[in-house]
């Protein structure tokens, strides 16, 4: 393995599959799971393509999941190819600490949490340092063997005389590329060297210094975007000069003005890395660049293909062995007028969870009888010859009975709120299972982004024991979208009708104002979990943790509610929500101030 500057891997490193380096003051700490997609068992239902977006969303909500900049967390996904095997994929992470004690610890920690997955693959924690040492460094690059997909930097000069700068310059951000991947996977496998796509990711909170500047660029472009008086007295019939609007000023206005939002909270430094022991053939990088990042409505690229000089490779390199970010930019900003500011050259770097999700994708689920180039065969898979059971939460290693969940996320399209609900929920949930004694006897199955119609479409394949809504809810009911992305109530009366219908027999419903639909849906379901006006969201977390650590322990439901609101109280938090036994109504109306 490539050492991080004048270290070398330290004793504690053989804790539970935990490798470790020490320098003055800090130890860092690195581990890794093995990642197989786990074979379609949906018998047909739905086209290829609709599975590949649930997949593609559930990614991405598991991804805005990750984010927590604490321990100086850096998270990578890297897909390795050697000629005649299997593709594989695995799932890297590093965090540091003052000691090596505590280093280990916040990295198995981190670990735990990125073995929780999306339903459609599943994780096997490496276990031999060693191993996580080899998938960190797993090959030689060649010289010609190394390339990175970036952001472009666009460059333009000013057409108005009231610019204030020599040039301008602005980052585009990436657009979401292919549906599907399965083309690239292709062409990978045919592959006669061994090779490697590798994404990395620095969970960080933008400085005010930053957020500062995207603003201050935004007012400036929009000034020099919008026609204007020039000053300096009159002109020809005593009429000042008009100032007509710069085009590079109208192409960058907005860039700037959607970075200023989207970049607020919650971004990702990213590095997107290919390499191999050979030169790596242009054809097969353009491939990749173009699955990863799509062009722009204008038809404009929207990624920049950066090659490493001669005596930059040691450290684009060491960024991939050590999930490092030191910046090599020769080549890349060689082709802008003069110097770039260190914020629009953080700019480049940073996306949030929907932009990085572009180049963060899964292994696909195969669909049945059709070839795939990832090993799905067996309970095993092998990296340098280690093996590693791969265990998925939630699959049965018996034929007994099994209590299926169904974790229903809702809310109106490419809220970042919701997605990292989504994934906040999903985590606890699986995370509580996973723990539980009676771990291989319970199913959890995820719907994002749910319609109406999904949610009526999953209870069709049921049955399930469970429903969990996770949402937003108003008075009138629970908040679903409708197919183009906006907010839709159904009428509590038809949904409770539905659950009824589809013999489920508990109904969280975890969203404000849900004893609406929850008062209703009583009639028909054993129990059913409902609040009466505002829900606190650190209380709906800790409730949420307790329940399912309870039911995973084989408590009843009335048990598990307590658990839930117990959990709750003993971190400081209310869960205000009402259990509902079958055919039982709230025993006085819904306080809809939420008092």
């Amino acid at each position: 393995m490539t050492a991080l500057p004048g270290l070398a891997p330290s004793g504690p490193a053989s804790v539970a599959g935990v490798l470790t380096a020490a320098g003055p003051g800090v130890v860092w700490a690195w581990i890794a799971l093995d990642v197989q997609p786990v074979p379609d068992r949906t018998s047909g239902e739905g086209s290829d393509a609709q599975r590949r977006a649930e997949a593609a969303r559930a990614d991405a909500a598991w991804l805005a999941g990750q984010w927590d900049p604490g321990a100086g967390t850096r998270l990578e996904l890297r897909y390795l190819h050697r000629p005649g095997e299997p593709l594989r994929c695995c799932l890297l992470g590093r965090v540091q600490a003052p000691t090596a004690d505590a280093a280990i610890a916040a990295a198995l920690r981190l670990r735990d949490r990125l073995g929780v997955l999306p339903a459609h693959v599943r994780a096997a924690p490496v276990a031999d340092p060693a191993g996580v040492g080899h998938r960190l460094d797993p090959f030689p690059a060649h010289p010609s063997g190394l390339v990175e997909v970036r952001k472009p930097i666009r460059a333009g000069w000013p057409s108005r005389p009231d610019a204030g700068v020599a040039y301008y310059l602005a980052v585009p951000r990436f657009a979401g590329g292919a549906a599907g991947w399965e083309p690239l996977w292709q062409s990978v496998a045919g592959l006669e060297q061994p090779f490697m796509l590798t994404v990395g990711l620095e969970p960080c909170t933008p400085s005010a210094g930053f957020l500062d500047m995207l603003t201050e660029v935004a007012r400036n472009f929009r000034r020099l975007a919008t026609a204007a008086q020039a000053g300096g007295g009159a002109l020809r019939g005593g009429r000042n000069a008009v100032l007509l609007p710069d085009p590079f000023a109208q192409y960058a206005a907005p860039l700037y003005e959607d970075a200023q939002w989207r970049y607020r909270s919650g971004v990702f430094r990213t590095r997107m890395t290919i390499a191999s022991t050979g030169p790596l053939p242009v054809p097969l990088v353009t491939t990749i660049a173009a699955t990863i990042c799509g062009p722009h409505g204008d038809g404009e690229s929207a990624y920049h293909i950066v090659v490493p000089e001669p005596d930059e490779l040691g450290t684009a390199w060491h960024n991939v062995a050590t999930l490092d970010n030191l910046q090599w930019d020769r080549a890349y900003l060689r082709h802008l007028p003069g110097p770039v500011p260190p914020g629009v050259r953080l700019l480049a770097e940073v996306m949030d969870a929907a932009e990085a999700a572009s180049g963060w994708r899964l292994p696909p689920a195969p669909s049945a009888g059709r070839p795939t180039v990832f090993n799905v065969g067996g309970d095993y898979i092998s990296v340098n010859g280690n093996d590693n059971q791969i265990k998925n939460v939630g699959a049965a290693q018996d034929d007994g009975p099994k209590r299926r969940i169904l974790l229903v996320c809702a809310g109106p399209r490419d809220d970042e709120a919701r997605d990292r609900l989504t994934a906040r929920d999903d985590r606890l949930l699986r995370a509580a299972i996973q723990r539980s004694a009676e771990r291989d006897r319970i199913e959890v199955v995820t719907l994002n982004a749910a319609t109406i119609d999904d949610l009526r479409q999953a209870l069709m394949r049921g049955p399930f024991d469970i429903v969990h809504f996770s949402g937003h809810g108003t008075e009138e009911g629970l908040v679903f979208e409708d197919d183009d992305g906006q907010p839709f109530v159904p009428a509590s009366s038809a949904l409770a009708e539905l659950f009824a219908r589809r013999k489920v027999r508990v109904a969280v419903l975890n969203a404000c104002y849900s004893l609406s639909v929850g008062g209703i849906a009583a009639i028909g379901t054993e129990f059913t979990i409902a609040a009466a006006g505002l829900l606190s969201d650190p209380g709906a977390v800790e409730f949420t943790r307790g329940f399912y650590d309870a039911l995973g322990a084989g408590l009843e439901v009335p048990d598990a509610f307590a658990e839930g609101r117990g959990a709750a109280a003993l971190k400081g938090h209310s869960f205000d929500a009402v259990l509902l036994r079958s055919a039982e109504r709230p025993k006085s109306p819904p306080d809809w101030t939420g008092s």
